[in-house]
């Protein structure tokens, strides 16, 4: 009987803790719009990266945005205060990036992806994992979900 009660109290708790991600997150959510940091209304998406932008274009955009760039607009700005470049992409209208559901995910995806290969020269991946495969759970399922997920969200 013990045992049910504490069952029923951790599930609570757990559902209590994912209600308040879910409140936080939507609230997290409408402050970023709300002061500039949405989404650009005629969808271009940004990074800066740390280099010299002849380097970046030169031969080619890297390989995550070379795959896309029939499909992009691109354009490339100095960076405030002399700290690299920064590169502007969004959708050509009319086109559809391929194989994507998630047009604005794969966008950030290719930028975020571009942005590593030429500051340190690789793409970092969370997966395969080094330490091998996690025993499954409910809370590691979705750490592994967010991880898998996140390199395409957030704010660009």
């Amino acid at each position: 009987m013990i045992m049910a009660g504490k069952a029923a109290a951790a599930v609570g708790i757990g559902v209590a803790t994912v209600a308040a991600g879910l409140v936080a997150r939507s609230l997290v959510k409408k402050e970023r719009e709300s002061d500039g940091d949405g989404a650009h209304p005629e969808g271009w998406k940004a990074v800066t990266i740390l280099g010299e932008a002849e380097d970046f274009s030169s031969g080619g955009y890297p390989e995550p945005l070379r795959r896309q760039a029939e499909s992009l607009e691109i354009r490339i700005e100095p960076a405030p205060g002399d700290k690299g470049f920064e590169v502007h992409a969004r959708v050509r209208e009319g086109t559809e990036l391929a194989g994507e559901d998630d047009p604005g995910k794969a966008l950030r995806e290719a930028l975020r992806d571009a942005k590593q290969l030429v500051e340190t020269g690789e793409i970092l991946r969370s997966t395969p994992r080094p330490h091998g495969e996690r025993p499954p759970t409910l809370l590691g399922g979705a750490v592994d979900k967010a991880e898998d997920e996140a390199k395409g969200e957030g704010v660009l």
